[in-house]
């Protein structure tokens, strides 16, 4: 049971949607889904607020410090970045398009667009990091994005548990 707890804060804390058909899943009832959720979201996005620099850190120093030490893992990587990166104007273009979709969440949304969006389109990390990126890491962002993850909560576990709604 502690397992199964754990395995549903882990995944609303990243990728909140995939939360809840696991939820269902498990027979936990709506409040229990509920407050899961909500805490894990929550928790992850405090988490990404506070400690996205310190992990992008560690996973720097990880690739310098270990992974350069080693040649067969530096020319696998090198080759693994080759593979995944040769059409250099294709990767651009949706880079572009990726940045040019968020300025534009930024300028139409403002903090509240961003908070709606994140729980659900964005994903947790991309939205809390987005969110201290544009608008700082007030009480006010952390507030806003809190929120909305506990009203998609709401939403979407009255869905599944109160409608029979299923993904």
């Amino acid at each position: 049971m502690l397992g199964k707890i754990i395995s549903i804060l882990l995944i609303s804390s990243v990728k909140f949607i995939f939360a809840f058909p696991l939820a269902y899943k498990y027979h936990f009832p709506f409040y229990t889904t509920f407050i899961l959720t909500s805490i894990g979201g929550i928790g992850g996005v405090l988490f990404f607020s506070f400690f996205w620099e310190h992990v992008i850190k560690l996973y720097l120093w990880f690739i310098h410090s270990y992974l350069y030490k080693f040649p067969q893992i530096r020319s696998k990587l090198k080759k693994l970045k080759e593979v995944i990166f040769s059409p250099k104007k294709i990767h651009k273009e949706n880079n572009f398009r990726r940045k040019r979709r968020y300025v534009w969440i930024k300028k139409n949304g403002g903090l509240l667009g961003i908070a709606v969006l994140t729980p659900i389109i964005l994903s947790i990390p991309i939205g809390t990091f987005l969110a201290v990126r544009f608008f700082e890491r007030t009480f006010q962002s952390m507030l806003f994005l809190c929120l909305a993850v506990v009203a998609w909560s709401a939403l979407l576990s009255c869905l599944i548990h109160i409608v029979g709604f299923r993904f």
